[in-house]
């Protein structure tokens, strides 16, 4: 079977996302900044103000109670920017990624906060158009994983690196094991601070330093 093609050059443009090259420094980009500012145009929110962050600090969500639920028309309309702003955060948008799974846990039953919640992201994601995602061309040896434990890292950090420790976790089945036959060859552990912490912005609502400063971390671009 064969098919024709045409050599059109260095794709630019694909499924949504811009792609960009830096040949001399060796970075490639990719974002969505035309879906993003279209957003706030496509739900009416062009003078929505310009949120620093995804979700404010302290706000939860929580199923609501009857008399809090929206209207069929809001329900409709959450549940499409629900939809829309997780295209992206599946794609080049990481960082809203935590916000937009919260929301999406009540798409069937919003409230009237969790809708304003909903705009106030459409309106971060459109501020932030051009936010996306880096990859260097410069060759790493050592590949960095990160991993939020919330408590007893200590000690699974020495039961993996200490063989006496071993004989009090007989019953932990030996596939488990397989982290101790590569340290100091494949992997190595490390306490990782909480300032330092990429996986943040995965996993909670973080002040507006702190949630720049996590993107860098993950390896998104904030130009």
């Amino acid at each position: 079977m064969q098919f024709k093609c045409s050599k059109m050059g260095e794709v630019k443009y694909y499924l949504g996302m811009h792609v960009e090259r830096d040949v001399e420094k060796g970075v490639l980009r990719l974002h969505q900044r035309k879906y993003c500012e279209g957003l706030a145009q496509k739900y009416g929110l062009q003078d929505g103000g310009k949120p620093a962050t995804p979700l404010p600090l302290g706000f939860t969500v929580e199923p609501c109670a009857d008399e809090e639920v929206v209207g069929e028309s809001d329900r409709k309309l959450f549940h499409s920017m629900v939809g829309s702003l997780n295209y992206a955060a599946n794609h080049t948008r990481p960082d809203i990624a935590f916000a937009t799974s919260r929301l999406a846990s009540v798409v069937s039953r919003p409230s009237h906060e969790q809708l304003e919640a909903a705009k106030r992201l459409v309106c971060y994601v459109s501020a932030t158009a051009s936010v996306g995602l880096e990859y260097s061309g410069v060759r790493q040896r050592l590949q960095r994983g990160a991993a939020d434990v919330k408590s007893g890292e200590m000690l699974l950090m020495k039961l993996a690196k200490n063989a006496c420790l071993h004989g009090l976790t007989k019953d932990i089945r030996p596939k488990w094991h397989w982290v101790r036959r590569l340290l100091d060859k494949e992997v190595r552990l490390e306490i990782v601070k909480t300032h330092q912490q990429a996986a943040d912005i995965f996993t909670k609502r973080l002040a507006e330093a702190d949630h720049w400063k996590g993107m860098k971390l993950a390896g998104m671009s904030v130009h």
